[in-house]
């Protein structure tokens, strides 16, 4: 029992990542859907103006382009915190600490780096 504080540390690293990027994703997917420039005024302001001559608008392909991808990053990382919060299936709980570090590196190392760690210790946790 005693490397299952690492597990548990890391499921919450792994659902810190996934929850904030997750909801940051669903914003711009909302914003991009609402309409065009809705959410370029909203991050840029008033595009095109005097104040911001070098600064071009984000097209909406480019905002599914990226939200999409993180949005299946941010559930495989929430399911690999739940797996490691559960300690259940250690090959989840590393996939979701690899998509974490992929969007937070700095959640995501550690994460990563507890999950090895308590795979050496623990035996709770099933392949």
């Amino acid at each position: 029992m005693e490397g299952t504080w690492k597990l548990g540390v890391a499921g919450v690293l792994d659902l810190l990542s996934g929850v904030t990027h997750l909801c940051g994703a669903v914003v711009v997917l909302v914003f991009g859907w609402l309409g065009d420039g809705v959410f370029n005024i909203l991050w840029y302001g008033m595009v095109g103006t005097p104040f911001h001559p070098l600064v071009q608008p984000v097209p909406q392909e480019l905002q599914r382009m990226v939200a999409i991808p993180v949005i299946l990053l941010s559930v495989l990382a929430i399911v690999g915190g739940i797996s490691s919060l559960r300690r259940k299936a250690w090959g989840l709980v590393f996939t979701g600490s690899i998509c974490a570090m992929l969007m937070v590196w700095f959640l995501g190392i550690p994460a990563i780096i507890l999950t090895v760690l308590s795979r050496k210790k623990s035996k709770t946790c099933e392949t």
